[in-house]
């Protein structure tokens, strides 16, 4: 009976810590280099996310946007223009969210599909 009892134990003691590395695999899931190109009537460019881990326990995420743009008038792409932003943010992990609550900025995250949705679909490529 006491062999029974310390097998449960042992699988229960296994199974936290896989529970534990899966929970951690899903937050290291976020960070990365995401990238979106857009072309539009006015302009084309990318428009990359680069997530890294700030505070991983208190689930805080340093993000910075970087834009590359061209506009576009009477059919002739002007010269191009970057941009760059960072902001911190909070992963909320029962709403799969990235949120900044200072603009109300959300990153939805797909750590499934390796994409984030923010003003469009973001692809992740490393």
């Amino acid at each position: 009976m006491k062999s029974i009892k310390n097998l449960a134990a042992a699988g229960l003691v296994v199974f936290g810590f896989a529970a534990c590395k899966s929970n951690s695999n899903s937050k290291s899931a976020i960070e990365g280099t995401y990238v979106k190109a857009y072309q539009q009537e006015f302009a084309k460019g990318y428009d990359t996310l680069i997530i890294t881990a700030y505070n991983k326990e208190a689930n805080s995420y340093n993000i910075q946007r970087r834009t590359g743009y061209n506009r576009i008038e009477e059919g002739k792409l002007l010269p191009r223009k970057l941009e760059q932003e960072a902001w911190m943010a909070t992963y909320n992990e029962d709403k799969l969210v990235l949120q900044q609550t200072e603009f109300g900025r959300q990153v939805y995250v797909n750590t499934k599909a390796h994409t984030l949705s923010f003003g469009g679909t973001y692809q992740k490529i490393k």
